[in-house]
């Protein structure tokens, strides 16, 4: 492959060596730097070790030791004069990046300078650097030989120009560009916010956070929010949730928890240090009690596209042949014990906006109340997650009857819209926000959280899943019984829900 120009590093850590593999694999000649010397011989044979691998797995066209020798240490800032695109992944400080941006800036005046910052603001970033309308934003993802997602990100005084440059740069590199305004995380970053913090609140709230983890692994995320915690660092993701928090001037749904800042407080940083939500190496899970499937007549009560998928996997029964009321209406108010039928039937209670405790009252016929959370597409083997109010407990039935309909029961505290749906509505929230926002259209968004995060689809995807109107109401649940700002549906939710789209 011949090469297409000169492209310089600044930064020989993770991002660093991940960026400069990237360009040297698309036939770029690389010149690397670090004010750390041997970090730079460091990074140049991990990436040798990780060019073998990929040749190895067929993934490289070319022989490593071709690629690795477009690579070519630096000895300082100067040597990077002849790069036509310069960037940086040195640690994630503000004041750091700007003395180094207005040196690279003096250094080499031709060259556009892109930082591969996960959340700062370019605009500030490129304050005091001559030429500011040659500063952007390159974001990378870790790892960056295998993430096919980068976010390009204009400041304020960003030449349109460059943007274009910097699209047609990404695409040469073999990556999928997508361009965000200049807002605390972009979109990634932003969007990808309530999977780590609304996971942390339930855990504060005593769900296990293995239980948090197997329930999002059974909705198809690769890992669970503590197990994808444990492998970016504790640290490097609290730093992330500061940063988006302190730009935002402290809104609450973006405040750090302290389960995590404890852990980053003790040094359990993670897989790195060994220990961290979990310790490494980790020991096998126990797997849950199998139960046996007991398939129960049941009369139906409710509408929406939860109730469509669940029709062909339940026994339907008129009311007095029921042995089970389930009851799939989101609104708390509008429960109630259905009329015609007799009074003495368990319920079971979709509890997207509401807990279990919540909902006993208003099914003053019952003879038992629970509550459950599924969420849409219904696949063989989901979770199903099972609630008891208050005091009370998940009887042996109710767990064989989740496995009657083909899920995997797992019993949780009583929380209102348990760990999927909660976690899964506020990633759809903030897409909203961020839709509303103009952060990019809607199919951008959703593309680049699946591209940028491996989410099995964008929130957007989601939340027409749950359906608008049901996800509304389901967060104007959540909103009311937990009271915080961070569950109220955004303006742009409400509104597309109330005409229909």
């Amino acid at each position: 492959m011949s090469e297409r120009g000169v492209v310089g590093v600044v930064g020989a850590g993770t991002m660093g060596r991940g960026i400069a593999q990237v360009a040297a694999t698309a036939g770029f000649s690389v010149l690397l730097y670090d004010a750390d010397a041997s970090a730079v011989a460091a990074a140049r044979e991990r990436i040798g070790a990780s060019l073998a691998r990929a040749r190895e797995r067929g993934r490289l066209g070319e022989e490593p030791e071709t690629v690795l020798g477009r690579i070519r240490p630096v000895a300082d800032l100067a040597g990077l004069e002849p790069a036509g695109w310069v960037i940086e992944a040195v640690p994630e400080e503000l004041e750091l990046k700007r003395r180094l941006f207005a040196r690279l800036g003096e250094q080499n005046p031709r060259a556009v300078l892109a930082s591969n910052t996960s959340t700062l603001s370019i605009t500030a970033l490129a304050r005091g650097v001559p030429g500011p309308e040659r500063v952007l934003g390159l974001h990378f993802f870790n790892p960056a030989p295998r993430m096919p997602l980068v976010e390009v990100i204009p400041g304020v005084e960003t030449e349109p120009e460059v943007v274009g440059r910097a699209v047609a740069f990404v695409r040469q590199l073999g990556k999928e560009p997508v361009v965000a305004k200049d807002r605390p995380g972009f979109i990634v970053n932003r969007i990808a916010r309530p999977y780590y913090g609304e996971a942390l609140v339930l855990a504060g709230d005593g769900v296990p956070f293995e239980t948090v983890d197997r329930v999002m692994r059974g909705l198809g995320f690769p890992l669970g929010p503590f197990e994808l915690m444990d492998l970016i660092g504790l640290d490097v993701n609290f730093a992330a949730t500061k940063s988006v928090w302190e730009q935002t001037f402290h809104l609450p749904r973006y405040r750090p928890h302290p389960l995590q800042a404890e852990r980053v407080a003790a040094g359990w940083l993670g897989q790195k240090t060994g220990r961290g939500f979990y310790t490494y190496p980790r020991a096998p899970s126990e797997a849950p009690e199998p139960g046996e499937p007991r398939p129960l007549r049941v009369y139906l009560v409710g509408e929406g596209s939860l109730a469509g998928a669940l029709a062909g996997r339940v026994r339907r029964a008129p009311p007095d042949e029921a042995e089970l009321v389930l009851d799939l209406r989101v609104p708390l108010e509008a429960k109630a014990y259905p009329e015609g039928v007799p009074e003495g039937l368990p319920v079971l209670t979709l509890a997207w906006g509401h807990s279990a405790s919540r909902a006993r009252p208003r099914y003053p016929g019952a003879r038992e109340v629970y509550g459950f959370s599924l969420v849409p597409p219904l696949a063989e083997g989901q979770p199903m997650e099972l609630f008891a109010p208050e005091g009370g407990e998940v009887p042996p039935w109710l767990v064989g009857f989740a496995r009657a309909l083909g899920f995997a029961p797992v019993m949780l505290p009583d929380q209102p819209g348990g760990v999927g749906f909660r976690i899964l509505a506020l990633l759809a929230n903030e897409a909203f926000s961020a839709l509303r926002e103009g952060l990019a259209d809607a199919a951008t968004l959703d593309r680049a959280m699946e591209l940028g995060t491996r989410y099995p689809r964008g929130p957007l995807a989601w939340a027409r899943l749950f359906g608008l109107p049901e996800l509304e109401a389901g967060l104007r649940g959540l909103y009311a019984e937990l009271g915080e700002e961070r569950y109220r549906p955004d303006p742009l939710l409400v509104r597309r829900a109330a005409v229909g789209l």
